[in-house]
């Protein structure tokens, strides 16, 4: 790290524990000393990664907290593109979608990053235009990535959460069992938690589309055991889900009780949400039905 960053890091550590009181010897322990501390905050040295997590940790931050902080508490480029992604959707901009292929194409340094991120987009478009493919070549790549990482980050979540209907049936089920085998680890992290259960209801949506409804019951019943009372957003899904798959199977004769849900859901001033599920019902009926 260049000297330039050294000092930008100790002065914001130093201003961020002044604010909260803190003198260096509220923060020094055994295995940081005051005057490592001492010479981070004055920019003459950089703390190794373990002694920077224990500094971090002493003023009561996490990494993650600590970091947006280091970036102007701005949010980052990767998750600014996935909200522009996701304002272009909602408006059905295929065109704005088109462009942002074009803006992004040689965005990151690191070229499996750029691959992996234009297909998120592609996705997007495929999602409101199905003539809209990609080439064999692409799946193969997007699903050798997500089977070569052992351990899946937030970005993985993002891109399997954000590809999976170029995946097939089997890479789909067995990747999504992998997942949530291995985000067992995670769930005291809030951020990561929420991720997750917004993974699983995408999973679960994708399920749908393919008829897939064993393990549409399978993935409902795992995110229905994570979910509190705060996961309004999820509930309501999954319950909407549940409705459109009784209907599917013929187990309910007519639309009815999908109507009243969306009515429920405009009485209560959500009008953004019953239409988005209104979009979702016609979208399953003509694809499945």
């Amino acid at each position: 790290m260049n000297e330039k960053k050294s000092i930008e890091l100790g002065e914001l550590y130093k201003e961020l524990r002044m604010a909260r009181g803190l003198r260096l010897k509220d923060i020094a322990q055994d295995n940081l000393s005051i005057p490592q501390l001492s010479r981070f905050e004055n920019g003459q040295t950089m703390l190794a990664a373990d002694k920077l997590l224990l500094a971090i940790s002493a003023i009561h931050m996490s990494f993650a907290e600590f970091g947006h902080a280091v970036n102007n508490y701005e949010t980052t480029d990767f998750f600014k593109m996935g909200s522009r992604i996701m304002n272009l959707h909602q408006d059905q901009d295929i065109e704005g979608l088109k462009q942002l292929l074009e803006d992004y194409k040689d965005y990151e340094t690191y070229d499996v990053y750029n691959r992996l991120n234009l297909l998120v987009i592609k996705d997007s478009i495929h999602s409101l235009d199905n003539s809209y493919t990609i080439e064999k070549e692409e799946v193969e790549f997007l699903t050798q990535y997500l089977y070569s990482i052992e351990e899946w980050t937030e970005y993985e979540l993002y891109i399997f959460g954000n590809t999976m209907s170029f995946l097939s049936n089997e890479d789909l089920i067995f990747l999504a069992k992998a997942f949530v085998e291995r985000d067992k680890f995670y769930h005291s992290i809030p951020s990561h938690d929420s991720t997750a259960k917004l993974t699983l209801l995408n999973i679960i949506a994708e399920l749908i589309e393919r008829n897939a409804f064993y393990y549409v019951s399978h993935f409902t019943n795992i995110l229905e055991s994570l979910i509190t009372y705060q996961d309004m957003f999820i509930i309501t899904t999954i319950n909407f889900f549940k409705l459109i798959v009784n209907y599917i199977k013929g187990e309910q004769k007519n639309k009815q009780k999908i109507r009243d849900y969306l009515l429920a859901l405009e009485t209560l001033g959500n009008t953004q949400l019953a239409d988005f599920f209104a979009t979702k019902f016609r979208h399953y009926t003509k694809v499945i039905l």
